[in-house]
């Protein structure tokens, strides 16, 4: 689904170019010919949306509606302003080494998510809940997460976290997806949303590093409720502590999908750049906001 551009007028319409936002949220796109994926908006390299990786480079875009097929056909620099800021030319090399890694197939665009079924059906009931809690009177754990100025798919993986629907190695195996629970990053303990955030090493020592204190036996469960220390910004507390959780989550897909290796000062540094980028989005009267949190995390480094 690349867009939903043109002449469609409508109730119906509206109301499914409301939905877009989550749609993407919860599915990735294993990437075919390309057709049918928005180059900028789906998520089909890495763990977010170009729009979010490259959020420089998409303002110097004179559209942003191009599917990656299109895209490959006329070349990323024939969407683009004659004049590029110096940190947005520096995302476009990024981008386009991303172009040169990825080839396009005959085959057709595979839309992925944890809430499609084995048979292939999406599982309406989680978004439709996803969706009412948002939407609804939320409670204290909701609050915390939909109150967060956090990307759609930060939020949406929050959400999952707190309610124990990750796709954790103990969740998989309980499907009969996978043969064991064990973490294949400590290999010590079975992977659960509670170990993989706050209990495996690395991770455990990231929140001591940046100076939250988590609690003995504390639960991702109840992650509005983690200790918010008086030297730490106060401030969008709960989007810092959800992208945190997000960069904790992409370190363990980097490392087991993509064989990369993350240690725990690029775990920090990888926090300190998504602040940054949050901070740029920030309203005006929210800038020393940010710029707290950029300086958090470097001197945490």
């Amino acid at each position: 689904m690349a867009s939903l551009e043109g002449d469609l007028q409508g109730n119906h319409w509206d109301a499914l170019r409301d939905l877009l936002p989550v749609y993407r949220a919860i599915t990735t796109v294993a990437i075919g010919n390309g057709r049918h994926t928005s180059f900028w908006h789906d998520v089909w390299t890495g763990d977010e949306s170009l729009a979010e990786r490259f959020s420089l480079l998409l303002s110097h875009c004179k559209t942003t509606t191009q599917s990656v097929q299109r895209m490959w056909e006329t070349g990323l620099q024939h969407h683009l302003v004659h004049r590029l800021s110096a940190a947005a030319a520096a995302e476009l090399v990024a981008v386009q080494e991303i172009m040169a890694s990825t080839q396009l197939s005959a085959a057709p665009d595979v839309r992925l998510s944890p809430m499609i079924a084995q048979d292939g059906k999406l599982q309406t009931s989680t978004p439709y809940k996803l969706l009412m809690s948002s939407q609804g009177a939320p409670d204290a754990s909701a609050k915390f997460i939909w109150s967060s100025s956090t990307p759609p798919r930060v939020q949406f993986f929050g959400w999952l976290l707190v309610h124990g629907r990750v796709q954790s190695k103990a969740n998989l195996h309980k499907r009969k997806i996978v043969d064991d629970a064990v973490c294949d990053l400590c290999s010590a303990s079975p992977e659960t949303a509670t170990h993989l955030i706050f209990e495996c090493p690395v991770a455990s020592t990231f929140w001591r590093t940046v100076g939250i204190q988590v609690p003995a036996g504390f639960c991702v469960d109840f992650l509005h409720q983690l200790p918010h220390p008086a030297h730490v910004p106060g401030e969008h507390f709960e989007t810092l502590v959800l992208l945190c959780c997000w960069q904790i989550w992409k370190r363990r897909n980097g490392i087991i999908f993509r064989q990369e290796d993350m240690s725990l000062q690029q775990l920090v540094a990888g926090c300190r750049s998504e602040a940054r980028v949050w901070a740029v989005r920030l309203p005006r009267k929210d800038v020393a906001v940010g710029d707290q949190w950029c300086s958090f995390f470097s001197l945490a480094m």
